[in-house]
Order: structure tokens, then sequence, then C-alpha cells
């Protein structure tokens, strides 16, 4: 949703260490990769899930402002809820990528993860009021 408001170099690294996340727990799922795939082609994103090698420092250095270190976690956390859970290894990558980013403030982590879990029970009740209608 917020992405759109990044550069198409931004977008690109949020994919690369979305995958890199996603693989985080060795379990892949098909929400994570519908995801991907989703974003992917919304942001004519080359679709490639080998992200193994990557620098994270290196890549980190095209978020510049808060809104855009924001947004990156919020991408982030998002995908980590795309399988129903935010696990223990998300977590940590997320608190990781946000350590280095200089975003060290928990409580600002812990609002962003509200944020993120609440649009997922938003979306959660709407698809359940619709199959009930």
């Amino acid at each position: 949703m917020f992405a759109n408001r990044l550069s198409h170099e931004q977008r690109q690294v949020i994919f690369d260490l979305a995958v890199n996340l996603a693989n985080a727990d060795n379990d892949l799922s098909k929400e994570e990769i519908s995801y991907l795939k989703d974003f992917s082609a919304r942001f004519d994103i080359e679709y490639d899930l080998n992200k193994d090698d990557m620098n994270v420092d290196d890549v980190l250095v095209v978020f510049k402002t808060a809104p855009c270190k924001i947004i990156l976690l919020q991408e982030l956390i998002k995908l980590s809820y795309k399988d129903g859970h935010f696990g223990q290894e998300e977590q940590d990558k997320v608190f990781m990528i946000a350590q280095k980013i200089g975003m060290n403030d928990p409580e600002l982590i812990l609002r962003i993860e509200k944020w993120v879990r609440d649009g997922v029970d938003w979306i959660y009740e709407g698809e359940q009021m619709l199959q009930y209608y």
C-alpha cells in the first residue's frame, strides 16, 4: 500500500529482503510466494527467490528517510504475517534490519507490528463477512 511512495530501487531492495526473510524459517509458504509474486508484478521487480548471497548492509543504504524506513519495516512485517504468524526467526531478522537502519526504538517497532496486525485482522474480518452473506 505504501510501497508506491518508494523508488524502484527501494522496492527492489524490499523484495530482495522479503525473499531473504521469507526463507528465515526454512518454510516458504504459498501465501508468502503469492505476496512476493504480487509485489514483483505490481512494481515491475525481477522475480527471483535466490537472495542468499545479498549483503544486507550494502542494500539498506537506499533507505535514507524515516518514512522510507518505516515502509520497509511495514512491508517486511506484512510479509511475515502471510503465513499466519510473525515467527521468532522473522522477528529477529526484522529487528536486526531495524537496528541497521537506525530505527532502534522498540516502541516504534511494536507500533508498526500492531499497524500490520490490525490490517491483517481487518482484511480477515472483511473476508469472513463477505463469505457469510
